[in-house]
């Protein structure tokens, strides 16, 4: 107990002091408040009534900084920002950053001087019970005490150097956005009108969304060249009523092409596709082309059906079988990117293997089909019979598990399963499109470093900001439901998911530079999409974290320096992948 006080109360005191004494400064005429935080919110943000901007990636230790404006004087704002809000900004952020040397050391004061409150408060209580217990006084207590903060000092030196070396020089490359703010980055121009429509106050917290969209701009010029090509991420539409929001989102930012890692379906009959939803579908491709690749939830009739959907291009195949379904994988060129896609082998309901959920079923059926798919060789295999490279051969189940038929599981493919050379063009793919996150995986495994970016679906939750790029500098986007979840989420009984969706950012160089990822809660999208709603109703707080938008700059990859993409290079017909033949 003695320890545990000697640890927790120097913590507790260095978080309350602060939490307790924030640094207020004022920068061109606005009051601040810095506030610093200890293990409860371990990230740099600036907090306003219209919602927050964080940069969670700033230093690892649980330690955060907080800034807010305090007793805003509006009228003065308006005053200082009309008429040439690029510079208001570059004077706030030179005056900001004149102060952050006095900041910093007023949130390191305060923090030391908790440590050691803490620190002599843990030292009392220790010396008070070796009083009440009748112990008598140590003869060398001063030195022992001066052990104890020695190595209490030492300790600090410690945090103190994995702070400095875990400090992220990139921190400004990933942000992410709520509330009000985030909602502006979905529909700038819409937001903007109801601001002006509203009084003068809503004027002016409309030029803070200004502000921070200057602000923003000016993060983007320092990081990223002038993109050529705005790509959106969908995925998991499940029936919903959501390509008018797609066709909102694609407007907003010129979006030049969509690709669609499937589940437009619920059970997989073509005939759910109501008429209605084929309009608004083709709505959205009369505007922007889409790649599209089937899911587990889309048959080959909904194949068939997508197929027909002008400016719909359908990447790869799927095609029943006596006892399941084959798949092959497809090739685009468009606007200047390499693009591949291969559906997903399952059907809902479908017999065996090819309707199953469990995992210890679907991963080894998921690895199968891609080697399949792409002529890939098992290593036994190829150990086996050397002369004949593209066998495949027959291993007894992997865990010996019945499938939903009740029959044996197909063999598990070894997912560091490698290509032969004579299969596979050695063409690098810019973008991979799959359903299943774990048929990416097994992408990457085939065709090591000749894809660039893989994206699926599938599992109706966004991947992690820190889970996009690896060290290699590949990048795995896995995409949350942009249907919300769809008639599979009341299936299932789970609460519906946030409407998620992505735009990414290709330069002129074919470099992806950055990628913006947005979620929204589904019951309040009419707020987003309806003029008179916003216009009328809703106040700019009544956001609140119902919409959240996530920006991320991805760093340079190895590729061929004379490349060009451009939206007038077009997209070619679809062709099948390569093949021995």
């Amino acid at each position: 107990m003695r320890w545990v006080l000697r640890i927790a109360l120097p913590l507790l005191g260095a978080a309350a002091a602060l939490q307790a004494f924030p640094y207020h400064a004022t920068v061109q005429g606005i009051p601040f408040e810095v506030q610093g935080s200890l293990f409860s919110r371990p990230v740099l943000s600036a907090d306003t009534t219209l919602g927050s901007w964080e940069f969670p990636d700033f230093v690892g230790l649980p330690f955060g900084v907080h800034i807010s404006p305090e007793d805003v004087d509006v009228l003065q704002i308006t005053r200082a920002a009309e008429g040439n809000l690029p510079a208001f900004v570059e004077r706030l952020q030179a005056d900001f950053a004149a102060q952050v040397p006095r900041i910093a050391t007023w949130l390191l004061a305060e923090f030391l001087i908790g440590l050691a409150v803490g620190l002599a408060v843990a030292a009392a209580i220790n010396m008070s019970v070796r009083y009440l217990r009748g112990r008598p006084r140590r003869p060398s207590e001063l030195r022992y005490r001066a052990r104890q903060l020695g190595a209490a000092g030492l300790a600090l030196a410690a945090v103190t150097v994995y702070g400095v070396v875990s400090y992220n020089p990139d921190w400004v490359r990933e942000s992410r956005l709520t509330g009000s703010l985030a909602a502006a980055q979905l529909f700038p121009d819409q937001l903007s009108q109801y601001y002006t429509q509203r009084s003068k106050a809503l004027d002016v917290l409309g030029s803070i969304v200004g502000i921070q969209a200057e602000l923003q701009s000016q993060v983007e010029d320092d990081q990223t060249p002038q993109p050529a090509l705005q790509i959106m991420y969908i995925s998991d539409m499940h029936l919903a009523a959501n390509y008018p929001l797609v066709a909102q989102y694609a407007a907003t930012y010129d979006v030049d092409l969509i690709i669609n890692t499937g589940d437009e379906g619920a059970f997989g009959p073509a005939f759910e596709l109501t008429p209605g939803y084929l309009d608004a579908l083709r709505a959205v491709t009369a505007e922007t082309p889409m790649l599209w690749v089937a899911g587990n939830h889309d048959s080959p009739e909904t194949e068939q059906v997508m197929r027909s959907i002008p400016g719909v291009t359908v990447l790869g195949s799927k095609t029943a079988t006596s006892d399941g379904f084959d798949v092959s994988a497809g090739l685009v060129d468009a606007f200047g990117l390499t693009i591949a896609g291969l559906p997903d082998p399952r059907v809902y309901g479908g017999p065996g293997e090819y309707g199953a959920d469990a995992p210890s079923v679907v991963e080894p059926l998921q690895r199968r089909a891609v080697q399949e798919a792409l002529e890939v060789a098992d290593p036994t295999a190829v150990a086996a019979t050397t002369d004949d490279p593209a066998t495949t051969a027959t291993a007894p189940p992997a865990d010996g598990s019945p499938v939903a038929d009740g029959s044996q599981p197909p063999p598990e493919a070894s997912s560091t399963a490698t290509r032969t050379d004579e299969a596979i063009d050695t063409t690098p793919i810019d973008v991979f499109a799959l359903h299943e996150p774990v048929a990416a995986e097994e992408v990457r495994e085939v065709l090591e470093n000749d894809v660039r970016l893989t994206v699926s679906g599938h599992t109706h939750q966004q991947s992690s900001s820190d889970e996009l790029q690896d060290g290699d500098g590949a990048i795995t986007l896995v995409e949350g439901s942009t249907g919300a979840g769809g008639l599979d989420n009341i299936v299932r009984g789970q609460d519906r998911p946030p409407i998620s969706f992505s735009i990414g950012f290709v330069s002129e160089a074919c470099q992806f530079t950055r990628i913006m990822r947005f979620q929204i809660t589904p019951q309040d999208t009419a707020v987003l999409t309806d003029p008179a709603t916003a216009a009328d109703v809703q106040a700019p707080e009544a956001f609140g974290d119902d919409v959240t938008a996530s920006t991320v700059f991805f760093r340079p990859q190895q590729i061929d320096p004379d490349r060009t993409c451009d939206v007038d290079l077009g997209i070619s017909d679809e062709r099948p992948w390569p093949t021995t033949d």
